[in-house]
């Protein structure tokens, strides 16, 4: 890691950590058919078909004027069991999950911003079919007590030289620093080591390929994939388009995977591994002077408190909806409360310690999960009260929201800033005393008191009202007979003048009007691989509308 790896002021020279999160399917038993005929085709000419595993990748700006930039959207390829890998818009293949096996029709290339960036150029996907669902991981194999062995490989790319970073700085980072983080945070679940360690290899491949870039790793080391098992690549200093680091994201800790970094920073080595286990990023929720409502932005990496999040100095203790993700949130250690349940008062010991109730989560109505988490200098985060603590991170309890990839954790802002000083807002913990809504109102959090030890809060549930019954439909006399709501029969009578009882107007949010969208079908269970809206009857718009109404409210109040 650069030398001002912990500066995060704005300040464009000062670089973040760059993570391509690749969201693929590791440790897989299905085998995959080649690149069939064609697939290599000119940038004008349609280049055929592709058999191969989906895989997602979140990339990230080299350098940001401030911690935590505006998160991108991801990128995707096609991996052939040949090693091959063609990239493919994300938004023509984003009903298909991760990790599936496809077999996708390319044609010509376009052109994105991923492409100035250095990658390979994409290919528009003309149909895509799902052959395979991905997968489920074997467990790993036991080697000297490790549940997760690694094979260390310093990499010089197609064009770099070699820099002065050795084998033995790759293996002690891991075996000390990154192997102490992952066994504490999981209470001795995931215990890493570095059971191979290899001298510079040489690849023809650059970072433009990454997944080239390992495989010609693996082939020159004999490293071979499998559950827990895993490749760590030090790409050289001096590569140039390179990302500071990149992991495969797997779906357990026994997953194993591919990962490399450029830096041999403990930071920076235990984040990929944490994609290895399944992890997406700690990021934040900022919102114009609210917490979680009104104009808001998903700013990449910002929970400085949490190893998913910026590397920098501190690795922090792995936070709630995170260590839950991975299960090793003991459940002795939380408490849970949904929206239709009872005020009540909770105890919060340090999220760092290892007694008492580390962690309180609150599911709302629609059942996204919302933690409450007490951080305290002690343990693992007990640079919280020293000099270390650069960016003035608070302790007190913190308000985190769960989600899906690439940002698996949301800490949301409980003193939130206007948005002109999102830049430099790094105090998060919810005030004392101060009610704090959270969810739209389904709950609502007072912290009574913090002290060393232990913050006392309490929280108030609000169950939403039941949507009232529907009115009846008046009913209209047409030739052949009496339909309600004003519909015509067969003989093509028309409708009514106005708007027919029991239909609901949507409202218009920015000059466009507001829906409900039905999920689409999945592309293995849909022939076509199309999602059609479904006209929905008036009668049960009506009894929904309220429902509708307040989950669209909520929708907007989270889009980032």
């Amino acid at each position: 890691m650069p030398s001002d790896r912990d500066s995060l002021a704005p300040a464009a020279s000062r670089r973040l950590l760059r993570s391509l999160v690749v969201a693929a399917a590791v440790a897989s038993s299905v085998a995959l058919p080649a690149i069939l005929p064609g697939a290599v085709a000119s940038a004008d000419e349609p280049a055929g078909e592709v058999v191969g595993q989906l895989v997602r990748a979140w990339p990230d700006e080299k350098q940001a004027e401030e911690a935590g930039h505006e998160a991108e959207g991801p990128l995707s390829w096609v991996e052939t069991a040949a090693g091959e890998a063609v990239r493919v818009p994300t938004e023509d293949v984003e009903d298909i999950p991760s990790g599936a096996t496809v077999e996708v029709t390319v044609g010509a290339e376009v052109s994105d911003e991923a492409r100035e960036d250095g990658y390979d150029p994409a290919r528009e996907v003309m149909a895509a079919e799902v052959v395979a669902a991905r997968p489920a991981d074997p467990p790993p194999a036991a080697a000297a007590g490790l549940t997760n062995q690694v094979t260390v490989v310093p990499v010089a790319p197609a064009g770099a030289a070699k820099d002065r970073v050795t084998t033995r700085q790759l293996v002690d980072a891991v075996n000390g620093p990154v192997a102490a983080f992952w066994s504490d945070e999981t209470d001795g679940a995931v215990r890493l080591g570095a059971t191979a360690g290899h001298d510079w290899v040489t690849t023809s491949a650059d970072c433009s390929d990454p997944m080239q870039l390992w495989d010609e790793a693996a082939a020159a080391v004999g490293f071979v994939s499998g559950p827990g098992r895993h490749l760590l690549v030090y790409v050289t200093g001096a590569a140039a388009d390179c990302s500071y680091a990149l992991g495969e994201v797997g779906s357990a800790p026994s997953s194993g995977g591919r990962l490399y970094v450029r830096a041999v920073e403990a930071s920076v080595i235990a984040h990929e591994f944490g994609h290895n286990f399944g992890l997406g990023h700690s990021s934040g929720l900022q919102c114009d002077a609210a917490v979680e409502a009104g104009t808001c932005r998903t700013a990449a990496y910002r929970d400085l408190y949490d190893v998913m999040g910026v590397s920098w100095g501190q690795l922090g203790s792995l936070n709630a909806p995170q260590a839950a993700r991975l299960g090793v949130l003991p459940a002795a250690a939380q408490q849970s409360l949904t929206v239709q349940g009872s005020a009540t008062s909770v105890t919060l010991t340090p999220l760092a310690g290892l007694t008492g109730t580390r962690a309180l989560r609150l599911t709302d109505a629609e059942g996204v999960d919302h933690w409450l988490e007490y951080r305290a200098p002690t343990g693992r985060d007990a640079w919280l009260g020293t000099a270390a603590n650069r960016y003035r991170l608070q302790t007190g309890v913190l308000l985190h929201r769960a989600g899906g990839l690439p940002d698996t954790s949301l800490l949301l802002d409980g003193t939130p800033a206007a948005a002109a000083a999102w830049g430099r807002d790094f105090q998060s913990a919810l005030p004392v005393g101060t009610a704090v809504a959270v969810s739209d109102g389904d709950f609502t959090v007072v912290v009574q008191s913090v002290t060393d030890d232990a913050a006392v809060l309490t929280v108030t549930p609000a169950p939403p009202a039941a949507a009232p019954a529907p009115a009846p439909l008046p009913a209209t006399t047409v030739p052949g007979g009496v339909l309600p709501g004003g519909s015509a029969d067969a003989a093509g009578a028309a409708p009514p003048v106005g708007d027919p009882a029991g239909f609901w107007a949507p409202p218009y949010e920015g000059g466009q009007a507001l829906r409900a969208t039905p999920s689409l079908s999945s592309a293995t269970e849909s022939t076509s691989g199309i999602g059609f809206l479904v006209p929905v009857a008036a009668a049960a718009l009506a009894a929904t509308s309220l429902l509708v109404v307040r989950t669209m409210r909520r929708s907007g109040a989270r889009r980032t």
